[in-house]
């Protein structure tokens, strides 16, 4: 069977909480794992991410519609590696809309594509209703839920849970707490996930330091996890450790 190619959309309904970090990570991840995927931000015209990756990133403006068949049909024309898009807060409606009326799924699965949603959630009901709404009324391979560890009060409301338990049934990543100063470092433009894991010199202290390392150990455990049940493909409703409604 040939080897599926995957897209990777990373979204949330929020600004300023952690998504485009997660994008990095697990974009970075992919490369310690030996991809070469592409990163694309739609966050035009800063592309914050794609500061990251000068050398394999594209920033489009989705607002437009020149910029919408731009970034689909780039994909749609170049099958055959893995993509991360980041999707601004702003453009989440926009973009799904956008996807479903080209009916993207079909095109990206002619050419070989799955698409797989890691969407970041809140706590907040309203950002658990969007969540819902988005897991519902489009068509995609693949929808993980990524949420904070703080969330596990939030969850200990029972409207709350049972939203959370019909959204992340494929499966979900809880990212533990980072320092002010571990973020600091890590939002810095020199500062490289793949480097630090390569045990390169980072200028942090040595608390930060083993903070981020058990940070990534956790993260990226999960990850692992998530992307060999791409991988295998054969994705079930499963057991998301949740305590039972």
């Amino acid at each position: 069977m040939e080897e599926k190619s995957h897209i990777y959309i990373v979204c949330s309904d929020q600004t300023r909480n952690g998504k485009t970090l997660f994008a990095r990570l697990f974009a970075d991840f992919l490369l310690v794992s030996g991809g070469s995927p592409f990163i694309i931000d739609l966050d035009a015209p800063i592309g914050g991410v794609c500061e990251y990756y000068p050398d394999c990133s594209e920033v489009y403006d989705i607002s437009k519609v020149t910029g919408q068949m731009e970034v689909f049909d780039w994909i749609l024309g170049m099958p055959g590696r893995d993509y991360v898009i980041d999707v601004p807060a702003r453009f989440l409606d926009k973009f799904f809309t956008v996807m479903d009326d080209i009916d993207f799924v079909g095109g990206a699965a002619e050419q070989g594509f799955d698409l797989n949603v890691f969407y970041l959630v809140e706590g907040a009901g309203k950002s658990l209703d969007r969540a819902l709404m988005i897991h519902d009324n489009y068509s995609v391979d693949r929808f993980f839920v990524i949420r904070h560890q703080a969330m596990d009060e939030d969850l200990k409301d029972f409207n709350k849970l049972s939203t959370f338990h019909d959204i992340a049934g494929d499966g979900q990543i809880v990212l533990p707490p980072l320092s002010r100063e571990v973020l600091d470092c890590v939002e810095a433009k020199d500062f490289s996930f793949v480097d630090f894991i390569g045990g390169e010199d980072i200028d942090m202290s040595a608390k930060a330091q083993f903070q981020l390392a058990s940070y990534l150990e956790t993260v990226i455990d999960a990850m692992g996890r998530i992307k060999r049940r791409i991988d295998i493909g054969n994705l079930t409703r499963m057991d998301t450790g949740l305590p039972s409604r």
